[in-house]
């Protein structure tokens, strides 16, 4: 657990599920995306208490009693996935995502990761380049001009 501030970056708790569900589609809406959006791979966005259990860490920035943002880590120690880092939707552009994405890496480094890869979403790519990941390239979807773009960051350095 790590305090700056007001902001308390904390571990998500299990019940927290739906509020970070809801969160992300307020996210992921952010960018103009039309309401059938969120119906189209819902599995992607999906924060559910099985998911959360399953990660090899999952934290949540917090500020005032409101959960702001959170990442999520997944796969294993030596593959592990960034699954989710999402800030809700008043606070994009606020240094939030910059934050989390600092405390998401120096977790990894300090769990033995190695290599750490993800998926984002193409709106997201211009942050995610301005973090350090190394684009390497993007994965055709069945949304017609919508590609994942995948990016990796290798913390064995």
């Amino acid at each position: 657990m790590s305090e700056l501030g007001s902001q308390l970056i904390r571990a998500v708790r299990i019940e927290e599920a739906e509020l970070l569900h809801a969160l992300t589609q307020r996210s992921t809406m952010y960018w103009g995306y039309e309401p059938a959006f969120l119906d189209w791979e819902p599995e992607s966005i999906a924060v559910t208490p099985e998911f959360l259990e399953k990660a090899i860490a999952s934290y949540a920035l917090e500020e005032a009693g409101i959960v702001t943002g959170y990442y999520t880590l997944t796969g294993t120690l030596a593959h592990a996935h960034l699954d989710k880092l999402f800030v809700d939707a008043p606070y994009i552009g606020t240094g939030r995502g910059k934050l989390l994405w600092n405390h998401a890496i120096a977790t990894a480094k300090w769990q033995g990761v190695q290599q750490l890869d993800f998926y984002a979403d193409p709106n997201a790519a211009p942050f995610y380049r301005a973090m350090g990941a190394v684009w390497t390239g993007e994965e055709e979807t069945s949304r017609p001009g919508w590609n994942l773009q995948i990016f990796e960051v290798d913390l064995g350095r």
